[in-house]
């Protein structure tokens, strides 16, 4: 990518944006949204012809990025892959017709980002990624967390904490969590859930994820949603987990909750979760 970028025969000097505690150069176009919100946010631009560049960002609890979580944030299916560095992270390239979209987690502000370009006229994204910094600034942003509607939740559930990007809520050796809501799409089906599910219960502190099965489901406030089942491990101990991911379309949010147990967990502790009023 650096000599891509050295190559790159770039018309126009890039016009320096800052905002969110992002730095990037952008081709002077009009711009198409902004959004300078550093939990969900978006800048984008585009020439009116055809060409178009696009940043955009979300709080990710996840503890590192897969192949399958960057194609998903993508919104792609199969696609050419490279390995790329951004900022000093790890970045997958993703080539798709017509365009290219480049995908990185900043591990210092624990942002999920993806720079995306369209178009004959738009610049080359190697160009765009020398010019680009995710943490030019420290983040403290909590994203998009659903409230626990403490009469659906019971009062036999404690308040446990708030990380970043998420809140749990613990009952004896049960743990509840529920993550900040993203703008990245929702899994396609049952087998995209199942794939997706290892990274989300990474964050919520297992290790040696298992799904095991996948299905249709109701999710909260009367949204549709992908249910997955599986085992991990907690130091050490086996236990059993339940993960929903439901698009809420008033926020215009995918949001991720889980809940485990040494035993079987409380599946309606999920159904608590409030993502829009």
């Amino acid at each position: 990518m650096a000599i891509a970028c050295a190559l790159s025969a770039c018309a126009q000097k890039p016009r320096a944006e800052k905002l969110a505690g992002i730095e990037i150069g952008l081709p002077d176009w009009p711009e198409q949204s902004r959004h300078d919100d550093a939990g969900n946010g978006d800048l984008a631009v585009a020439d009116g012809r055809g060409s178009r560049v696009a940043l955009a960002w979300d709080v990710d609890p996840r503890p590192r990025l897969t192949p399958v979580a960057a194609r998903a944030a993508a919104g792609l299916g199969p696609a050419e892959e490279t390995p790329a560095r951004i900022a000093g992270h790890d970045a997958l390239l993703l080539r798709h017709g017509g365009g290219a979209t480049l995908v990185w987690r900043c591990d210092v502000t624990r942002r999920l980002f993806r720079l995306g370009v369209a178009g004959p006229r738009a610049p080359e994204i190697a160009n765009l990624a020398a010019h680009t910094r995710c943490h030019a600034e420290p983040i403290f942003a909590n994203g998009d967390v659903p409230a626990a509607a403490t009469s659906a939740l019971g009062p036999t559930w404690t308040f446990a904490n708030r990380g970043r990007g998420s809140i749990s809520w613990t009952r004896g050796d049960e743990v509840l969590t529920f993550f900040a809501g993203q703008t990245v799409p929702p899994p396609r089906d049952a087998q995209a859930a199942e794939e997706q599910a290892a990274g989300w219960i990474g964050a919520a502190g297992l290790s040696h994820p298992a799904p095991e099965a996948a299905e249709a489901a109701d999710g909260p406030q009367a949204h549709s949603a992908l249910r997955v089942r599986g085992t991990a491990q907690l130091d050490g101990h086996p236990v059993r987990w339940t993960l929903l991911f439901w698009n809420c379309v008033p926020r215009q949010r995918t949001f991720t909750a889980v809940v485990f147990s040494a035993g079987a967990p409380d599946e309606s502790a999920l159904l608590a979760a409030r993502c829009h009023a």
